[in-house]
């Protein structure tokens, strides 16, 4: 779509699209202009950029359909052996797709650079894999490179044998120094959700265990260690006591609307510590340090 600008004055770009795209609001209009959907005289363009009689304007209307993909960081290499990889995953990147076909996937990125391990493991669509993190979560996993130690590595986690260990922010101060949660969890039917049941007799066991390590005013910063690992088992069980994980958007608890002061983006949940016994019963150890991002958030909370 095209427009001749044929006024004699000057008129900011965004006023003019106002009424030339009557459908579309103000806001509307200045993310098509950062979008770069709106050029003048064939270049990018701002939102107060002032028109000249005969500038040309051209709106490039993107439809329904299409989809602008996300860019997302790729995982790190902590460790590459023969028979194993460490890496540290970015939030933000899914272990696998779902029924959407997503593409920018841990697993995408697996195939890709390690084409071999399209013959390991139980399920085709999770090649290596044996154990996740949550999309929004970061932090390291251990993905297999041969079927023997994939072997070895499932097993270990069946046995909850394999050490992790993760660093998180909950809103709220904990009263205790320590702590275990050990609430079953059950999906919940209506929301899709994990559910711990603290009265009904149902749902997969489940072992949480916490260490305090810095009390704020309104936060509390904890090491946790997860005796299993079931789906959304951290995010869940600090949402039944009553303090949710900081910037999660899934298990807030009611009282966080409240609250001024959120993460951005992402939720504070990371995967610090990996550890389990190579075929030689010796136990390997990894690390990985906070993010950036959430290092920089708790220089902002006191």
């Amino acid at each position: 779509m095209e427009f001749i600008y044929q006024q004699d004055k000057k008129e900011r770009l965004d006023k003019f699209l106002e009424t030339k795209l009557p459908e579309i609001t103000r806001s509307q209009i200045k993310k098509l202009i950062l979008n770069n959907q709106v050029m003048v005289n064939g270049a990018k363009s701002t939102v107060h950029h002032w028109l000249k009689p005969n500038d040309k304007i051209t709106y490039n209307k993107r439809s329904k359909k299409e989809k602008i993909e996300k860019i997302i960081p790729e995982p790190k290499i902590i460790a590459q052996t023969e028979n194993y990889l460490v890496i540290d995953k970015p939030h933000d990147l899914l272990v696998h797709p779902t029924d959407r076909g997503e593409k920018n996937t841990l697993v995408n990125w697996l195939l890709k650079s390690f084409p071999k391990t399209k013959k390991i493991g139980d399920d085709p669509l999770r090649p290596g894999i044996v154990h996740r993190l949550d999309k929004e979560v970061s932090g390291l996993m251990v993905i297999a490179l041969n079927q023997k130690y994939f072997d070895l590595l499932k097993k270990q986690f069946q046995n909850r044998t394999i050490q992790k260990e993760y660093t998180a922010l909950v809103y709220g101060r904990l009263l205790n120094e320590t702590g275990e949660i050990t609430t079953p969890l059950e999906r919940d039917k209506k929301t899709g959700l994990m559910k711990a049941q603290n009265v009904k007799q149902t749902g997969k066991s489940a072992h949480t265990i916490y260490e305090v390590v810095k009390k704020f005013i309104n936060y509390t910063l904890i090491k946790i260690k997860i005796k299993t690992g079931r789906m959304h088992q951290i995010r869940a069980h600090f949402y039944s006591i009553g303090h949710s994980i900081t910037g999660d958007r899934l298990y807030q608890t009611k009282n966080i609307r409240k609250k001024k002061k959120i993460l951005d983006k992402r939720i504070f949940l990371h995967a610090y510590f990996l550890s389990w016994q190579d075929e030689n019963k010796k136990w390997l150890k990894y690390s990985s340090p906070l993010p950036k991002e959430l290092k920089q958030f708790l220089t902002t909370i006191k």
